[in-house]
């Protein structure tokens, strides 16, 4: 009887353990889906809010992660939330990105390991845009 019972401890902690591992793992996913719904610039443009989706009907994003700025692009890697495929645990739609004045490009990451250009600043203006929108 004993052991019985030390195996259905056993197989329960193994489940819990495996559980567990799936809800946290799965915020360390990448989402290379992730769309830009709107943006706004800080009055001092030391801050660019960018508001930010998914496409699939599926899931959300919890933070990202930049590698650039300055000289070079700001390249963003958005990442899922915690808690399993659509959970919305930690789910968040507005980003603060810090630019400085140099900063000119903002790419989003996609699912064929490179970017897309989501926001550039116009040379003339100095405005931030979308792609499409500049002349």
């Amino acid at each position: 009887m004993k052991n019985n019972k030390s195996l259905v401890i056993g197989i329960a902690a193994v489940l819990l353990i495996l559980t567990v591992s799936f809800l946290v793992g799965t915020g360390f996913c990448k989402r290379t889906d992730a769309i830009l719904t709107g943006y706004s610039v800080s009055k001092d443009g030391t801050e660019i809010t960018l508001e930010a989706s998914v496409q699939s009907s599926m899931g959300y994003i919890r933070g990202f992660k930049d590698d650039g700025g300055g000289i070079k692009p700001h390249y963003l890697t958005f990442y899922a939330t915690f808690g399993g495929l659509n959970s919305s645990f930690g789910a968040k739609n507005a980003f603060v990105l810090e630019v400085h004045e140099d900063d000119r490009e903002i790419y989003f990451n996609r699912a064929d390991g490179g970017y897309e250009l989501v926001l550039q600043k116009n040379t003339e203006t100095g405005i931030w845009e979308e792609p499409n929108t500049q002349r």
